[in-house]
C-alpha cells in the first residue's frame, strides 16, 4: 500500500513538472515581446518623442518567458503583452505570471483589485505634440520642460517588484501656442505629480525668430517621500522593518524569536526573565513578581523603529523657454533656458543652453548656476529608489538595532552653490555602435553634490552571427566626486542587456540591473542586503 502511494505521489510530481514545462513552452509558440529595452540618460530625447505612431488598425501579441529575481528569490516568469491600436488609440496589457519552484503563481500579484488595474501596460491616445493626448500605464521616460525638475523620470524603476499605473494628459492649441499637461506616477496613490502650462507670447507679432519663442511654467511634487515603503497594517511603521506587517499592534521583535516585544517576557532573548520596570508585560503575565526575590534582568534595551505619522512632501517649480534658431534637414540649433526652485531650499538656473542635431551626432551644452541646497533634475531616473532609504544601525553599547528612514530631500542641506557645465553627446556609428555620454562638472566651495556621469554603449554587431544587441549603461549622479574606487554606491546603478536572435521573429534576451542602499551607513556597499539585483532572462518575440 505504501509502495502504491509512493508511485502515485511520484506520478503527481512528474505531472506537475510536465504541466509547468508546458506552461513555459506555450507562450514561446504564441507570444512576443513589446518591452522597453532602450537605455536612456540625461540629455536624451524622450523615448516617445522619437517613436512615431502611425494611424490605422494594428494588433499583435507580445510576451516573454524566462526567469526573474524578486527580493533575492528566483521565479519563472511568463509575461503576456497583447497590444491593439485603432486610429490614434493604443492599448497594451502586461500580464505577468510569476511562478515559484512549486509551480504556483505568486499570490501577491493577484490578491487586490489594484493588481488587476496594474495589468494595464498602457492606454494612449495620440502623441504629446497633438492637439489632445493622454497616456495611462507604464511611463518609462518622462521629462518636463528642459529637465531641471523631471529629467527622464521613470515609474518603472522598481519593476517588477513595484508596478505603477501612472499617466499624463494634455492639450496643445493654436491660441498663441497655449497648452497644458498633468502627470501622475501612480493613479492609485497620486504621490509624485507634475504639471505644465506653456504658450508662445510673441506668436502674433511675426517678429523673425522671436515669434517661435515658447515659455513654460512647471511644477513637480512628491506628496509623501516615505510612500516608497508600504505600510499594509496602517501602524505608521514601514513594512520594510515592521516585524509584524499584518498586525498594527505589533512591530518589534528584538530577539527574533517570533514573539513581539510587547508580548515577550524575555525581550533580548538571554533566557532571563525581564524586570517589570523595563518590560511592563512581565507584570501583566506575572503580577507582583518583582517582590518575590527572583533574579530579574534589568539590562534590557529593545530595538527601536521610527514611526512616521505625517507625510513628508517636497515641491519644485520652474520657468523655462525654448527658441529655435536654425531649422533645416541637416542642421538645427535651439537655444533654451530654465530657472527652478526647490520649495524651502535653493534655486538653480540653466543659461545659456543649446541643443543641436548634425551629421551623426545629437548634442547639448548648457551652463548651470545652482545655489545652495539645489539639485538639478530632482525627479530623475533613479528617484523612485532614492526618494527614501532604510537605515539600520547597531548600537555599539548593547547591540540593539535602530531602524529609520532618510529621504533624498535630507541630502539637500549638504549641497553648496556651484557653477559649471553640463554636456551630452550621442553618436550613431553606421547603425552598428550607438554611444552616449553625459557629464555634469560643477565647481563650488567645500563639499557639494554637483557632479554626475552617465554613459552607455549599445553594439549591434552584424559581424557576429545572431547577436543583435549588447548594451551596458552606468551612472553616478549627484555626488561630490565620481567614485571610481567604489563604483558601487548609493548614487550609482548599472544596467546590462543582451539580445540574441533565435529566429526571424524571436530573440533570446537577458538583462541585469543593480542599484544599491547603504543600510549600515558605512560608506561601502557589500552583501545581498545592500545590493539590489534584478535579473531577467527569456525569450521575446512578436507577430
Amino acid at each position: 500500500m505504501a509502495i502504491k502511494k509512493k508511485i502515485l505521489i511520484d506520478k503527481e510530481t512528474k505531472m506537475k513538472k510536465y504541466l509547468f514545462l508546458v506552461l513555459i513552452l506555450l507562450p514561446v509558440i504564441l507570444l512576443g515581446q513589446a518591452g522597453y529595452g532602450e537605455i536612456s540618460i540625461p540629455g536624451d530625447p524622450m523615448w516617445e518623442e522619437e517613436t512615431e505612431t502611425t494611424e490605422g488598425t494594428h494588433w499583435g501579441m507580445g510576451g516573454a518567458v524566462g526567469a526573474v529575481t524578486i527580493d533575492n528569490q528566483t521565479y519563472s516568469q511568463i509575461r503576456l503583452q497583447p497590444e491593439l491600436q485603432v486610429w490614434k488609440f493604443g492599448l497594451g496589457l502586461d500580464i505577468d505570471l510569476i511562478i515559484d519552484a512549486e509551480g504556483k503563481v505568486r499570490k501577491e500579484d493577484w490578491d487586490e483589485w489594484q493588481d488587476y488595474v496594474n495589468k494595464i501596460l498602457f492606454l494612449r491616445f495620440a502623441q504629446r505634440n497633438d492637439p489632445f493626448y493622454f497616456k495611462v500605464g507604464s511611463i518609462p521616460d518622462y521629462t518636463l520642460g528642459n529637465g531641471l525638475i523631471f529629467n527622464h523620470y521613470s515609474n518603472m524603476t522598481l519593476y517588477p517588484q513595484v508596478k505603477n499605473v501612472g499617466g499624463y494628459v494634455g492639450i496643445n492649441t493654436h491660441l498663441s501656442g497655449l497648452g497644458f499637461e498633468a502627470y501622475t506616477h501612480n493613479l492609485h496613490k497620486n504621490e509624485i505629480l507634475a504639471g505644465r502650462v506653456h504658450f508662445q507670447p510673441l506668436a502674433v507679432t511675426n517678429i523673425p525668430l522671436l515669434e517661435k519663442l515658447r515659455v513654460g511654467v512647471n511644477v513637480g511634487i512628491d506628496r509623501d517621500q516615505y510612500g516608497k515603503y508600504e505600510d499594509k497594517d496602517g501602524d505608521n511603521i514601514p513594512d520594510v522593518y515592521d516585524k509584524f506587517p499584518k498586525d498594527k499592534n505589533r512591530y518589534l521583535d528584538t530577539d527574533n524569536d517570533g514573539i513581539a516585544d510587547n508580548d515577550d517576557i524575555d525581550i533580548n532573548g538571554n533566557n532571563i526573565l525581564d524586570h517589570p520596570s523595563v518590560n511592563p508585560y512581565v507584570d501583566v503575565h506575572f503580577p507582583g513578581i518583582e517582590d518575590l526575590g527572583y533574579d530579574l534582568d534589568m539590562d534590557v534595551t529593545p530595538d527601536s523603529a521610527a514611526v512616521y505619522t505625517e507625510k513628508d512632501e517636497v515641491l519644485v517649480y520652474s520657468l523655462d523657454y525654448q527658441l529655435p534658431l536654425i531649422e533645416s534637414e541637416r542642421f538645427n540649433l535651439i537655444h533654451y533656458g530654465e530657472i527652478a526652485k526647490i520649495d524651502g531650499y535653493g534655486t538653480g538656473m540653466i543659461f545659456p543652453g543649446f541643443s543641436s542635431k548634425f551629421f551623426i551626432f545629437d548634442a547639448r551644452l548648457e551652463f548651470r548656476n545652482f545655489g545652495d541646497q539645489f539639485l538639478p533634475g530632482y525627479f530623475d531616473r533613479q528617484y523612485d529608489q532614492q526618494r527614501a532609504q532604510v537605515r539600520h544601525i547597531i548600537s555599539d553599547g548593547n547591540g540593539n538595532q535602530i531602524w529609520y528612514l532618510t529621504t533624498k530631500e535630507e541630502t539637500l542641506k549638504d549641497v553648496e552653490s556651484s557653477l559649471g557645465w553640463f554636456g551630452y553627446l550621442r553618436a550613431n556609428l553606421f547603425n552598428i555602435v550607438y554611444a552616449k555620454i553625459a557629464y555634469q562638472d560643477m565647481y563650488g566651495k567645500h563639499n557639494f553634490l554637483g557632479k554626475s556621469l552617465w554613459a552607455s554603449v549599445t553594439v549591434c554587431p552584424s559581424i557576429v552571427p545572431k547577436l543583435k544587441e549588447a548594451s551596458v549603461c552606468y551612472a553616478q549622479s549627484n555626488v561630490n566626486y565620481i567614485n571610481f574606487k567604489y563604483p558601487r554606491n548609493e548614487n550609482a546603478n548599472i544596467l546590462g542587456r543582451l539580445v540574441y536572435s533565435i529566429s526571424d521573429n524571436a530573440n533570446l534576451v537577458g538583462s541585469y540591473r543593480e542599484y544599491y542602499t547603504d543600510i549600515n551607513n558605512d560608506g561601502k556597499i557589500k552583501g545581498k542586503d545592500e545590493i539590489i539585483e534584478t535579473f531577467t532572462f527569456g525569450v521575446e518575440f512578436w507577430f
